[in-house]
């Protein structure tokens, strides 16, 4: 519902399945099949299973908020226009009530390589 509510802002839900602990349905096939039927309305991009440890995405934000680690499946990253890591909330958080920093972070201007060359002249 997120995904859908602030993606022509330019706001996008990515997913990332891990089984580093032991809850993934199994193949890739699998999860998105399950997805498919059971979540019909979720229109989010989900890319193949990987491991954290593996996952470069994961690396760099787990750099950026280095005093909180994922310990399960389901913990959400807010990322800034700018592709700097917001907050990580717990998989128990329920994503609706992130509508507030989700907005929050759409207020930010957009950040282009561009920009940041010129201001490095």
């Amino acid at each position: 519902m997120l995904h859908e509510t602030y993606e022509a802002q330019g706001f996008s839900v990515l997913a990332f399945p891990t089984n580093d602990f032991h809850q993934e349905l199994g193949s890739n096939e699998e999860i998105h099949t399950f997805l498919q039927n059971q979540f019909p309305e979720a229109t989010f991009p989900v890319f193949g299973t990987t491991s954290l440890k593996e996952n470069q995405v994961y690396q760099e934000l787990q750099k950026q908020i280095p005093n909180i680690r994922v310990e399960k499946n389901f913990y959400k990253y807010l990322v800034g226009r700018d592709g700097v890591a917001i907050a990580l909330f717990h998989k128990h958080q329920d994503p609706v009530t992130l509508r507030p920093a989700i907005e929050q972070a759409l207020k930010q201007p957009i950040v282009t390589y561009l920009d940041e060359e010129i201001k490095s002249r």
